[in-house]
């Protein structure tokens, strides 16, 4: 995992300020139990104005816990140029076969993730391990996503 961080970073030079921080952060998490159905691959990210930006991308699953069963939510977590000084920006990408639930608390109707630990996010203290938890534990009181309805062709 280490390796296939490093030859992403390797194509994505230039584009951190603190490759090192990039390198070990994204390594602990897909060295964690919570990061084992992640990985990693150097994309773009596009912006709110048009423009691409280079990107590291954490893209997988992560499990939440409802009602006594365990779920893998997808998500897209892009690394932008700025971090850790800012944090990552993140999404629940469901599968063809889900939708995203409707007023979610945080989560928005395009799938970008809004929670404290991102709002506050400290690059001394954050890091991406936590960030996932802290979307584990929030996705299991309250899930994301649901199965589309028999029949629904939105």
């Amino acid at each position: 995992k280490a390796s296939e961080v490093s030859r992403c970073l390797h194509r994505l030079s230039g584009v951190y300020q603190d490759p090192s921080r990039v390198s070990r952060d994204a390594t602990t998490l897909l060295q964690s139990e919570t990061g084992k159905h992640l990985l990693v691959q150097s994309s773009t990210f596009l912006q709110n104005d048009g423009s691409e930006t280079a990107s590291l991308l954490v893209t997988g699953t992560i499990a939440m816990f409802y009602r006594g069963v365990t779920y893998n939510t997808p998500i897209d977590m892009y690394l932008p140029p700025h971090y850790p000084n800012r944090p990552p920006i993140t999404f629940v990408r469901p599968v063809s076969s889900m939708m995203i639930k409707e007023g979610h608390n945080h989560v928005g109707s395009d799938g970008m993730v809004y929670m404290p630990y991102l709002s506050s996010w400290q690059k001394q203290s954050h890091n991406l391990v936590d960030a996932c938890l802290n979307m584990s534990s929030i996705f299991s009181n309250e899930p994301p996503c649901y199965a589309k309805p028999p029949g629904y062709n939105a």
